[in-house]
């Protein structure tokens, strides 16, 4: 075999564009085609290696890659053909181009050198100049080879960065948001995340009455741009939660605060269950979420969603309560994010409410979480979750629903708790004071002189409560007779229908030798200047008192303190 010009010279070499850097493997049996390309090569600056078959080609490359390889087809031991196919695959991604010499010009030859792994090709006799082109493209392929690896393993190492700081900055979030958890590892709850960051918050905390209350939010989308949110409400639920507001005052809240702090195109979906202090009753708000189910071992309650998710409207219509469902020891309640009902399998179906209920159905109390969760996990295995899945499990056992247990004997060692809210025309039906004065009889019944302290407490805080509250009578109009009639006739008529709410709680506990009770009185009316208030009873400040409401309660109690806007009174006696 022979090259179409033998004649090259130094002076050419000079005037060639190659870059020169580099070490050529050229692969050929015949010395004379090996010596002519060493010289062209060594005249263009490039190191040269030879080889005179596909084997010592392959032992030459597993020791030290070369920069470029020049393989002829046709050759004994080896052919160039496997040659290079066992070379590339030991490149281990590293790119190493293989110009083909060849004096086979058919079509079926070109195909299997390109499905070999070659690059380019070139037929003999060679043509120098041809070559040169050809080593220069192969430089420029390969440079940009290497540019694109380098960028690709810099992108991995950045993408490797950020996955790392995205679940540090996870981790730190998820635990800025459940901190303040309370009752948490008595649920069952289940989560699979689209994103590191997820959209879906459940939160958990104990009323002052020493209920349940869970929430369950699922945001707009998911990753960092759904979980923003969850910290401004976990921050409400949990002081609103504390402080013993109610759950309508609640919703609201939250619906102002994500209103206010969410951009227009977000806004979250979610479930409230609260809890009375016997864990008797449940109430269920559903905004905008799948339904909430009550199971038991004879049938499955379903709870739809009855109002708009959280955060679209700048105010929630006014009214909108939880509904309330009677549940015993043997019930649980489930409610789960859309993520559940509309998790696929690898067929593209959807798991659906009818697959949910059917898990539901006939479980017991103590295994229905690992049976649900269990049945959402198999339908979705092998998939990648297109939203966010949160399954939460409430049993309604005292041991879950109760920060302690609720002690209804008389026995005053321990703690003891007790509450009452009547709304509407439960309010004209019942008297609170006597409910509250009731409870306490059966807790003391030899109190001597401390239940008429406690009974005059009681009964200065409930009308207060529905006076100023419900009925937001002013008592100012006292001030004459005219307007002291005018004021009893109000109250009178609005006791006949009235359209607000009513809370209260006892909560007894020892501290040392001494006994206290904490008796805590809500009222769903707009509040009052509470401090202009303490500040008249206390002998300083401009504002009147009417009567002796507060202040024979202050000269009882050992504290009273007003929360938030004034509706909420807490007041300790003790003795």
């Amino acid at each position: 075999m022979t090259y179409a010009s033998d004649a090259f010279s130094r002076q050419e070499a000079a005037e060639d564009p190659l870059s020169g850097e580099g070490r050529v493997l050229v692969v050929d049996d015949d010395k004379h085609n090996r010596r002519l390309l060493h010289m062209m090569l060594e005249g263009c600056g490039y190191t040269t290696v030879e080889a005179e078959n596909g084997l010592e080609a392959i032992a030459i490359c597993r020791d030290d890659p070369p920069d470029l390889i020049l393989m002829d087809v046709m050759m004994p031991e080896m052919d160039g053909l496997e040659a290079t196919r066992r070379i590339k695959a030991d490149c281990d991604g590293r790119f190493v181009p293989v110009i083909f010499l060849t004096a086979l010009d058919d079509e079926h030859t070109l195909l299997r050198a390109i499905a070999a792994g070659g690059d380019d090709f070139l037929a003999k006799p060679l043509n120098l100049s041809v070559l040169k082109a050809k080593i220069h493209a192969m430089e420029r392929l390969r440079d940009l080879q290497a540019d694109l690896r380098s960028r690709n393993d810099q992108l991995l190492r950045a993408s490797a960065r950020q996955a790392w700081e995205e679940e540090t900055a996870e981790s730190l979030f998820s635990r800025a948001i459940t901190r303040r958890n309370r009752g948490h590892e008595r649920l069952g709850v289940g989560h699979l995340s689209a994103a590191t960051f997820s959209g879906d918050v459940v939160l958990s905390d104990y009323t002052p009455e020493g209920s349940l209350r869970v929430l369950l939010g699922d945001f707009t989308g998911h990753g960092l741009s759904a979980a923003i949110g969850a910290y401004p409400v976990s921050e409400t639920f949990h002081t609103l939660t504390r402080e013993g507001a109610a759950d309508a005052e609640l919703i609201h809240q939250l619906n102002h605060t994500l209103h206010t702090f969410l951009p227009p195109t977000m806004f979250m979906g979610a479930v409230l269950i609260g809890f009375s202090p016997d864990g008797r009753q449940a109430r269920i708000w559903n905004g905008g979420m799948p339904d909430v189910r009550i199971c038991s071992a004879r049938e499955v309650r379903h709870v739809a969603s009855q109002a708009m998710p959280l955060g679209i409207l700048p105010r929630l219509e006014r009214g909108l309560l939880p509904e309330e469902h009677a549940v015993g020891p043997d019930d649980t309640i489930i409610a789960s994010s859309d993520g559940v009902i509309e998790a696929v399998n690898a067929a593209g179906e959807a798991l659906g409410d009818e697959a949910l209920d059917r898990a539901c159905c006939g479980q017991r109390a103590d295994s229905i979480y690992d049976t649900v969760w269990g049945v959402v996990q198999r339908h979705a295995e092998g998939t990648t979750p297109d939203d966010d899945m949160t399954l939460v499990c409430i049993p309604c056992t005292s041991e879950v629903l109760l920060d302690s247990p609720v002690t209804t004997g008389a026995e005053n060692t321990g703690n003891l708790r007790w509450s009452l809210e009547l709304g509407g025309p439960q309010l004209a039906r019942a008297d609170l004071t006597q409910e509250a004065r009731n409870q306490l009889r059966h807790w003391f019944p030899d109190l001597g002189e401390h239940a008429e302290a406690l009974h005059t407490v009681i009964a200065e805080l409930c009308n207060n409560a529905f006076e100023h509250g419900v009925l937001g009578l002013d008592s100012s109009m006292k001030t004459t007779v005219e307007g002291f009639e005018a004021y009893y006739r109000a109250r009178s008529e609005g006791l006949a229908c009235p359209r607000g709410r009513i809370g209260i709680s006892l909560h007894y506990r020892r501290q040392g030798d001494a006994h206290c009770m904490r008796i805590r009185v809500r009222d769903s009316g707009a509040g009052f200047d509470h401090e202009a208030v303490r500040a008249a009873i206390e002998g300083a400040g401009a504002e009147r008192l009417w009567g002796r409401g507060l202040n024979l309660v202050h000269r009882l109690c050992t504290r009273v303190r007003h929360v938030g806007r004034g509706n909420l009174v807490e007041a300790e006696y003790c003795w």
